[in-house]
């Protein structure tokens, strides 16, 4: 039986455009391939950390992903690939413009099955600059002085930059059970991503493929016709 739920944010809760976001970085001036393969390797017995369907983090962008570079070595890292004189808060306004909002309706649901006794966890592939943008934004901060903080829709928060660790490897998934001690069959995990999700059903947890928001130049155009909302109760009766 069900007991615990781990969520993906990027994508299952949080709407993004990693594309804009892209295309932001490099009207910088930068080419995102020269960068990912200069100086700074994704190590070679791990990996990519999956950012979103089909699209993975390499080199800087992994390293930063989990948190074996900080913030000012990433945003130093990127501004020296960019047009001269481009500044660090022209870099980190570009990087966090993926992070669109996450819709009330989805923090509502997790409010409730909270509610219900289902222990809530969160399983994201995300950075310091990301994070701390996501929770002003969507989580009780200065621009969301409406909402409950994030502690209040979550039991246990698992960051990438936190675990030096990344989705889809196994350790991460491993780390996870052992913390919150929970075996792989009493787990359901949602996320955008079908090899992190492959990668968390081998190990025996149960999984749900969420269909993630249409977005155009930074803004949401479309919702999933079916959302991971409308179909989790039926996975929960397993």
């Amino acid at each position: 039986m069900i007991s615990t739920i781990i969520f993906d944010l990027g994508g299952v809760l949080l709407d993004i455009d990693l594309i804009y976001c892209m295309r932001q970085m490099q009207a910088l001036g930068i080419d995102l391939e020269a960068f990912e393969k200069q100086g700074m390797q994704t190590p070679s017995n791990t990996k990519a950390a999956v950012l979103g369907e089909g699209i993975v983090a390499n080199g800087a962008t992994h390293l930063y992903q989990t948190g074996d570079i900080s913030t000012e070595e990433f945003l130093e890292g990127v501004r020296r690939y960019c047009h001269e004189g481009t500044t660090r808060e022209q870099v980190l306004a570009a990087w966090n413009t993926c992070c669109i909002d996450i819709p009330q309706y989805r923090l509502d649901k997790l409010r409730e099955l909270k509610q219900r006794g289902y222990t809530i966890c969160l399983l994201s592939n995300t950075n310091e600059a990301h994070w701390q943008k996501i929770v002003k934004k969507c989580f009780g901060g200065e621009d969301a002085a409406d909402r409950l903080p994030v502690d209040q829709y979550f039991d246990h928060i698992f960051l990438s930059q936190e675990m030096h660790m990344a989705k889809p490897n196994d350790d991460i998934y491993l780390e996870v059970l052992r913390q919150i001690d929970a075996k792989a069959e009493e787990c359901l995990f949602i996320d955008d991503s079908s090899a992190n999700l492959e990668a968390a059903a081998a190990l025996g947890i149960h999984t749900l493929h969420a269909e993630t928001s249409k977005t155009k130049e930074g803004k949401v155009v479309e919702r999933p016709e079916r959302e991971w909302k409308d179909e989790i109760e039926k996975e929960l009766q397993r």
